[in-house]
């Protein structure tokens, strides 16, 4: 795998300055492409760059550098372009802004703002393309991490359903992500459902879809989540809590690969993975009647199991360094970890595993006042909420933009935990439509 990080394009008409930040960039990690004037940069194959720094003031006659930015994000338009001038003005970083530049930067550059302006590019276009193919890449350094994707890397070719066992928080889906993006079907859909959020009345429909008609309110015919992802693959999550009754209907599904959506007699045929998940105990739940033990043995063909945080510590500070760069390009503000922060972040019991380390790294980031982390603010994100005033985040001593992500934060841990971690029941409850719930809570890193 390619270490380089990024690709950044350089383009200033000062020779010394395209020469310091190509050496300052590419010491960072970065694969650095500069041009001199407009028509060196239209020369560039702007699908292979990832970030670019634009003088504002161009000296060849061909155009300046609000022109040429105009120029890209019409070729680009999801490209971050940030504006470089020696000769600051409001009027000017208005028409850059006008025209869809990222940031704006004055001479004299101060070098830990371009390291953290490109920083911030290049991570939310990664981010972008994860979002866009569905997939996160998971990290890890330790030998029990490496076994299990390996493990998966063996299984990803097969058709055969798998299940993956682990608790809470520990990354499942992640393992189910890499099952279909390294295996064959990974051109083909990846449809995630989470059947712990869904109603049993509801969880039928959301499987097999209905067709019009089939009951009130159903004014138009819907796919279910098992015709979605046909060719591809179905992630099943939480399985455990799935109604008995949708059991037997999935479980026929697994046999014939047919299935009837409601309100039809006719059935469609689908060619599906299934890889379903649990944090539960599946051998108490099918002696206690809850769990059929025909579904479980079509299901459990393979079994992979996560570990926990506590079973893989040497991963901690990877993982911790890794959600600290995501949440710090969310809230842009630079955000780094003291070392005595982040060995004792390795140390703590995280019982809610990969999915409690996010939150609390979050939490530090969003409510810290300085760049560097340090034990204070991690004692400050490490005490239990209490609805006091004197307890709850002062908003109005943050910058607006990590004031707003606080308080998503907040607001959406509180409805989550109101509703069990339903999110139909949350969704409903906020008036917000169950798909945007959804990707809110990602993008926040609440689920």
């Amino acid at each position: 795998m390619s270490s380089v990080k990024g690709t950044v394009l350089v383009i200033d008409d000062e020779q010394d300055i395209r020469e310091s930040l190509k050496e300052l960039l590419e010491d960072e990690g970065y694969a650095v492409t500069v041009a001199g004037s407009v028509v060196d940069a239209r020369k560039v194959v702007l699908a292979k760059i990832d970030t670019v720094l634009l003088d504002i003031r161009l000296g060849d006659g061909d155009g300046d550098g609000i022109e040429l930015l105009s120029e890209l994000k019409s070729q680009r338009p999801d490209l971050p372009v940030i504006m470089i001038t020696g000769h600051g003005s409001v009027d000017l970083a208005v028409e850059a802004f006008r025209r869809g530049a990222y940031e704006f930067l004055e001479k004299p550059l101060r070098l830990m703002q371009v390291r953290a302006c490109v920083r911030n590019s290049v991570e939310s276009m990664r981010l972008k393309a994860e979002r866009q193919s569905g997939r996160v890449r998971p990290l890890y350094r330790s030998t029990v991490m490496k076994d299990l994707f390996s493990q998966i890397s063996r299984l990803a070719g097969l058709t055969t359903p798998v299940m993956i066992l682990g608790p809470s928080g520990s990354g499942k889906e992640l393992a189910a992500q890499a099952l279909h993006y390294d295996g064959t079907r990974s051109e083909r859909p990846f449809v995630a459902v989470n059947a712990a959020s869904l109603p049993a009345n509801l969880a039928e429909d959301e499987l097999f879809g209905h067709q019009k008609g089939a009951f009130t309110g159903a004014d138009s015919a819907r796919k279910g989540a098992l015709a979605q992802a046909d060719g591809g693959t179905l992630f099943l999550d939480e399985i455990a809590d799935l109604d008995l009754t949708v059991q037997a209907k999935l479980l026929r599904v697994l046999e014939t690969g047919r299935f009837a959506p409601l309100g039809s007699e006719k059935e469609v045929q689908v060619d599906v993975r299934i890889v379903a998940a649990t944090h539960k105990n599946m051998d108490q739940l099918m002696a206690e009647g809850k769990f059929r033990h025909d579904l479980w043995y079509r299901l459990a063909a393979f079994v992979v199991t996560i570990p926990s945080l506590a079973d893989r510590r040497e991963d901690i500070s990877l993982l911790a360094e890794a959600f600290l760069e995501l949440i710090s390009a969310e809230i842009g503000a630079e955000r780094q970890f003291s070392p005595e922060v982040l060995q004792q972040i390795s140390e703590l019991p995280l019982e809610g595993n990969v999915r409690e380390l996010r939150h609390l790294v979050n939490r530090m980031a969003v409510m810290a006042n300085s760049v560097t982390l340090t034990l204070a603010d991690l004692n400050l994100a490490t005490t239990p909420a209490k609805q006091t005033p004197q307890n709850c985040v002062n908003y109005s001593t943050l910058e607006f933009r990590h004031a707003r992500v606080a308080f998503e934060m907040d607001y959406f841990k509180e409805v989550l935990d109101r509703y069990d971690g339903n999110i139909t029941a949350s969704a409903a409850a906020i008036g917000m439509a169950q798909s945007n719930l959804s990707r809110k809570l990602k993008e926040l890193g609440l689920r």
